[in-house]
């Protein structure tokens, strides 16, 4: 009766071990689910930005578009920053700086729409934007020929154009990169800067 037992067990042990790994094998196999895309947040000038990891298409728009969806008729505008700007005017992202009576808030366009964000702390908020000054076209021509804006990216839509205190200031793609700063009303070139 003790040498029946023992083939018994070492069958019965051998017959478990393959049980296991067949299961093992059925719940480790290749997912066929997407892994979640992560956000990445990005720092611009003290608002932030969210950045899509997945490559989505890129939509840039005129300040026009931007200007009829984000600002009312009783508005008025004392800062305005584009980001990725490209040659043509277009940004990813237009951020205005508004005054609507005594209140001051800021306003952001980009293919999310139009959304309210922080006043970022520092940044003035007297004077609105000349009218009938130079027109950002004309900012970005002088900005593209000049000579001191060798890393403003404006062909590759790398570039940030703020318009603050009467100045244009378009730089390149990073806080290290050269920029310009033009006179908004004369459309002089003020400086470079790097």
């Amino acid at each position: 009766m003790k040498m029946m037992r023992i083939p018994f067990l070492s069958g019965t042990a051998a017959g478990l071990l393959v049980l296991l790994l067949f299961c093992a094998a059925c719940t480790s196999g290749q997912s066929n689910q997407t892994p979640a895309t992560e956000n990445a947040t990005v720092a611009t000038g003290g608002f932030s930005a969210v950045a899509i990891a997945n490559g989505s298409q890129v939509e840039r728009f005129t300040l026009e578009e931007a200007e009829s969806a984000a600002l009312q008729a009783n508005q008025s505008f004392f800062y305005l920053r584009g980001e990725h700007v490209d040659s043509s005017g277009k940004a990813e992202r237009w951020i205005f700086g508004v005054h609507e009576g005594n209140t001051s808030s800021m306003q952001v366009y980009d293919k999310n729409g139009v959304s309210t964000v922080a006043m970022p702390p520092g940044l003035p908020i007297q004077g609105d934007v000349p009218v009938g000054g130079l027109s950002l076209t004309d900012a970005l021509k002088i900005a593209d020929s000049s000579s001191g804006a060798g890393a403003v990216d404006l062909t590759d839509g790398m570039a940030t154009l703020q318009l603050m205190n009467g100045e244009y200031t378009i730089t390149g793609p990073s806080s290290s990169s050269l920029g310009i700063t033009i006179n908004a009303t004369t459309g002089e070139l003020s400086s470079t800067h790097g």
